[in-house]
């Protein structure tokens, strides 16, 4: 099925005639006579949508829709509102009221269809992002992000920029967000200095609607603004041409002679909405982030470090190079920890993560894999050179001061590394693990040695 429709009308004829027209397009059709019916079947069932009619035997449309948002089952559900008659003001009530979208009957099916489509689309993307984003939240690897609220940067599009001025003057006094009239050519590629927008208005000639539907198109693949939300003004009544571009990825299409007030709503909708699709890719990337990287340090942490070396040892193999794998590890670090404090021991780690990245080049690899212990890999590099870098780590970090809470005089600290060579024309592509073997028994050599030292294994890990 494509989804669950719950249909909300008085009248049996209505529901029928809607229910065929909906069961033909693959939906799961669920009835309501009254709209405390609906809302009681809403909150049971859960639809992806609601189509109601706004003549409800038993409520206002206000009430009802005021029921829906309330409710925490039922907040989230799109509902799309069906006027008897084309009254503007019942339009801008519904839309103030929280209802998606309101048509008026009679109802075109190609476009009613289109709509169904564009706004469970939109319900279900927000749904993904909502459950990745909350699951990074939950394991502790994103905060919530604090709402605030700006003007948007709205961009108002028409092949003839006298129009997008005319726009322009039409919306100023409603909104107070940024309205930036542009010719067609400037949406996809707009004036030095300019930030993106986020909303583009895009009003296409009932002439020439094709230009329109290829910038359309053009924003959607271009990665600068394929997340911003696109609202279509088309000239003329022409419902095939409006389902089109809803199936093309419209976020609304709207007639060209819409009232400013009804646009200034939508406008307003749509920014909601992406800002809050916004909020949630940002916390899905933070708590990607916070998945592979040391809260304390900043580098990478051991889970991001091993999938690394996987993809490093492939690579080298395939292209017969060579590559160095090394474990550091802080010399005396309790020491640090019980004579100054963890504080002390934070700053000392902090520092030494810092030091070691800027010594390292842009394709090597550092992160830190235990307490005081940091992996460091280094492709395309040969024995020589993998021991002439190690020996310059041990050698930066000796002479770095490191300062330290409550402490006056700056520290000094010693690292011990182990390192051995991944060698692809020397027999077979050795295991991760085997490699952090073989270094973590350098390592020891270098801590028997005397510490601050290096120790390269004899021989690559097998």
């Amino acid at each position: 099925m494509s989804g669950r429709i719950l249909i909300v009308d008085a009248l049996a004829t209505n529901r029928i005639v809607l229910k065929v027209k909906l069961s033909s397009a693959y939906y799961s059709v669920l009835q309501a006579e009254t709209g405390a019916a609906a809302l009681a079947q809403a909150r049971r069932d859960v639809p992806d949508l609601i189509l109601a009619s706004t003549a409800l035997a038993d409520m206002q449309s206000s009430d009802f829709l005021a029921e829906l948002r309330g409710n925490e089952e039922t907040s989230g559900i799109p509902v799309v509102m069906m006027l008897g008659d084309n009254c503007d003001a019942a339009r801008l009530a519904l839309l103030q009221g929280g209802a998606n979208d309101v048509i008026t009957k009679p109802v075109d099916e190609t476009l009613l269809l289109a709509r169904l489509r564009s706004l469970l689309r939109q319900s279900h993307t927000e749904q993904d992002l909502r459950i990745h984003a909350g699951t990074a939240h939950a394991l502790g690897f994103a905060e919530a992000t604090r709402e605030f609220h700006h003007p948007g940067r709205v961009a108002l599009v028409s092949d003839d920029k006298s129009s997008a001025l005319r726009m322009k003057a039409a919306l100023g006094p409603l909104l107070r967000h940024d309205l930036i009239p542009l010719a067609a050519d400037q949406a996809i590629t707009p004036p030095s200095g300019m930030d993106r927008p986020e909303l583009f208005v895009l009003h296409v000639d009932a002439a020439g609607p094709d230009a329109g539907l290829r910038l359309m198109a053009e924003l959607r693949a271009a990665p600068e603004t394929r997340n911003a939300a696109v609202i279509l003004m088309l000239a003329g009544n022409r419902p095939p041409l409006a389902a089109t571009a809803l199936d093309m990825g419209a976020d609304d299409v709207v007639d060209a002679t819409i009232l400013p007030s009804e646009l200034r709503l939508r406008i307003a909708a749509q920014l909601r909405k992406k800002r809050a699709a916004d909020r949630m890719r940002n916390q899905l990337r933070s708590g990607l982030r916070a998945a592979v990287v040391d809260p304390l340090t900043g580098l990478y942490n051991r889970r991001y470090a091993l999938s690394f070396l996987e993809r490093l040892a492939a690579a080298a193999w395939d292209g017969g190079r060579p590559f160095a794998v090394m474990v550091a590890d802080l010399d005396h670090f309790k020491q640090v920890n019980d004579q100054f404090g963890h504080a002390a021991g934070d700053a000392v780690l902090v520092r030494v993560a810092r030091e070691l990245r800027r010594q390292l080049g842009e394709n090597d690899l550092v992160a830190r894999i235990g307490g005081e212990e940091f992996l460091i890999a280094i492709p395309d590099t040969t024995r020589a050179e993998a021991r002439q870098t190690a020996c310059k780590l041990c050698r930066v970090i000796e002479e770095m001061p490191v300062s330290v809470p409550v402490v006056q005089e700056p520290l000094h600290v010693t690292i011990s590394i182990g390192a051995t060579m991944g060698l692809p024309l020397q027999g077979p592509r050795p295991r991760v693990t085997a490699l952090l073997e073989q270094a973590d028994r350098a390592l020891y050599r270098a801590k028997a040695d005397g510490r601050n030292t290096v120790t390269l294994a004899a021989r690559s890990a097998a």
